[in-house]
């Protein structure tokens, strides 16, 4: 059975009705948290924590990346880091990380609590990591979590942090230690609309209590733009909102400037990452409302919003509807990952070295929405999925815009292993389309664990080409590569389906 974040058909039915018309959270397949956007070339990388399903508390081992190219579909790279790329780490509290590039080279910057900021480095923004150190870059005291780093015009990085304070060092060039000491940000009412007084109560007892407007707590985004210095964080204690102060220096002074968002629904945290990307103005946080979400179980969200002409932030409302325009359409004639979702109801990812990150555990009246795919002037003639059965019988049917218009049926219950499986369109499909996969029990009297899905690709009119399985370029192995060339994960087998009847490839 389904943990109850697979189940969440009850808590969103109205996403089922409107179509998918919602993007927010924008992963439905897993708890997420603590959102880390960074842009780089043609794609956001969004690295987000993972709450724990199961029980209370931040019970947090791992880091998970997801990419995009046109901010409505999101695919699900895996596990990109945990505590076991830590050797100093404990068994818990991997928790709000931030990564940049810098020369070929990615950095992590990752708080474990209790145990400072660690950094770790990569050669792409997938990994594999390594820890050079080996020990905490930060180690000052408990309040050392929410790294976040930026490099300046002039090649100077900062690394600010902090949990009811505020630091920050000068990074050195190789992003691995710091120049002169640890700086304490005054957390005073100019500069960040409150401040914290602590006091002893009559029964002797040391409290804190917020003096002003607004309180900065955690979760700092330092960001660059236009020759002005944003710092974005969670304020006014516990329950958390968004607010901003503005700099003409990394350094500061800082300026209070005001209230982003409201405290996120279902959650007393929030968490911010502020980006541009293809022309446009993201700002990222965590929710609770996915169905069993809470403060502990939380789940990314995004909004676009335009700054005002002053440069300054405007209050940014959160909606359920969040991201729906793309800045650019997926090819349908490339191999996509099963993973790529703009939206899904009663979906699960897992992953393996053998294939990477797959659907898994797939159930009668299970669906996955990808936005967006540019079939061109000439369409598309069949279709390709790589799927294999789990325990009982099911065919997934591909649907264009709505999932009452089904243009092809691919019967999944014979793939007892890896498989690509095609099957012609009933009917030719051109221009832009949003593109939905079904699953469905071949027996509805055994509607769960029906097959699990890897890749899809849809074949042009103008190759004049029968399908996948009959054209493979020069050198190409059955299962082995795609069409443009590239290796797949293993050799598969693969049936054709045409006029109802199947050829082996």
């Amino acid at each position: 059975m389904k943990s109850n974040i697979l189940t969440m058909a009850a808590a969103i039915c109205m996403l089922a009705a409107m179509e998918g018309k919602a993007q927010n959270p924008i992963i439905q397949t897993r708890y997420t948290s603590d959102p880390a956007p960074v842009v780089h070339g043609d794609t956001l990388y969004l690295y987000t924590g993972i709450d724990n399903e199961d029980g209370e508390g931040y019970q947090k081992t791992f880091w998970q990346l997801y990419t995009t190219t046109d901010m409505v579909n999101w695919t699900d790279r895996g596990k990109v880091a945990s505590l076991e790329d830590f050797n100093w780490a404990g068994d818990n509290g991997a928790w709000a990380s931030q990564v940049i590039e810098r020369n070929d080279k990615w950095y992590m910057y990752a708080p474990i609590q209790l145990r400072g900021i660690g950094v770790l480095v990569g050669k792409s923004p997938y990994g594999p990591w390594n820890d050079p150190l080996k020990r905490p870059i930060i180690n000052k005291d408990i309040y050392d979590i929410d790294p976040t780093v930026f490099i300046d015009d002039d090649g100077q990085a900062y690394l600010y942090w902090g949990n009811n304070g505020l630091w920050y060092v000068e990074l050195t060039r190789n992003m691995l230690d710091y120049n002169g000491g640890i700086v304490e940000v005054p957390l005073t009412e100019e500069a960040f609309g409150g401040y914290k007084e602590t006091y002893v109560d009559d029964n002797g007892m040391e409290q804190t209590r917020v003096i002003g407007v607004d309180c900065y707590e955690e979760g700092p985004w330092v960001y660059k733009r236009e020759g002005k210095y944003y710092l974005v964080y969670a304020a006014g204690g516990v329950p958390e909102h968004l607010s901003y102060s503005m700099s003409d220096s990394p350094a500061g002074p800082w300026k209070y400037k005001g209230k982003i968002m409201d405290t996120p629904e279902g959650s007393f945290t929030t968490h911010p990452g502020v980006v541009d990307f293809k022309g446009n103005s993201y700002i990222f946080y965590h929710s609770g409302q996915l169905k069993g979400g809470s403060g502990f179980r939380r789940s990314v969200c995004v909004e676009q919003f335009e700054y005002n002409a002053d440069g300054t932030i405007p209050e940014i409302p959160m909606t359920k509807k969040g991201v729906t325009t793309a800045v650019s359409h997926l090819s349908p004639y490339e191999r996509r990952e099963a993973e790529t979702i703009a939206m899904s109801i009663g979906v699960r990812t897992d992953q393996n070295e053998e294939r990477g990150v797959y659907l898994d555990s797939l159930d009668h009246g299970d669906y996955v929405k990808v936005k967006s795919l540019d079939f061109g002037e000439e369409g598309a003639k069949n279709v390709m999925v790589c799927a294999r059965k789990k325990a009982n019988a099911g065919r997934i049917e591909v649907c264009i815009d709505s999932q009452s218009n089904a243009v092809a049926t691919i019967d999944v219950s014979e793939a007892t292993d890896w498989t690509e499986l095609t099957a012609d369109l009933d009917e030719t499909v051109t221009g832009v389309h949003d593109v939905y996969f079904r699953f469905r029990a071949t027996d509805t009297s055994n509607r769960e664990e029906l097959m699990q899905f890897d890749y899809w690709q849809f074949v042009p009119n103008a190759t004049g080409v029968e399908s996948i399985a009959t054209d493979r370029k020069a050198g190409y192995k059955s299962g082995m590569y795609d069409l443009s060339g590239r290796r797949i994960h293993r050799p598969v087998k693969g049936i054709y389906i045409k006029d109802g009847k199947k050829y082996l490839k």
